[in-house]
């Protein structure tokens, strides 16, 4: 509906239609300095800068499942796993879960700015978010390793 609306929408107005769709909650507009990208609002991070709505650098998503030190753990562990296959260092890794909850070292997303990739990752990372413990409907696991 919202790519409907604005191609039916001359140049003058646009910026309105997008206005409206601001304010009713269906786009949301990126606050990053030299970004101001609009986002359906099923978006989390920004699709032209890969920010969060907030301008801000993708950050830590803890799910209330996992303890804190376990998941601390899990940032230079994935750094290290970098390093050593000589890989560029994403800002960031989401983790999603398979339908028994448990998460999955395998289909990993790997955060480069705006751009994504899948990413399987090797036993030790799988022992690592083993060791995280099972996860809660509706959870996600995001760590950000530009820190």
């Amino acid at each position: 509906m919202i790519e409907k609306a604005l191609r039916a929408a001359n140049e003058q107005q646009e910026e309105t239609v997008r206005e409206v769709f601001r304010a009713a909650g269906l786009l949301w507009q990126c606050k990053g300095g030299d970004c101001r990208f609009d986002n359906t609002a099923a978006q989390e991070l920004c699709e032209g800068c890969g920010r969060q709505r907030d301008g801000r650098r993708v950050t830590d998503r803890i799910p209330p499942s996992a303890h804190p030190d376990d998941f601390a753990d899990l940032r230079p562990l994935l750094k290290t796993y970098f390093a050593d296959q000589g890989e560029q260092l994403p800002d960031a890794v989401t983790f999603t879960k398979d339908f028994a909850n448990d998460w999955r070292s395998d289909g990993a997303t790997l955060h480069y700015g705006p751009r994504t990739e899948l990413h399987d990752f090797d036993e030790s990372v799988e022992e690592a978010l083993d060791a995280l413990g099972r996860a809660e409907p509706g959870e996600h696991l995001r760590v950000a390793l530009y820190r």
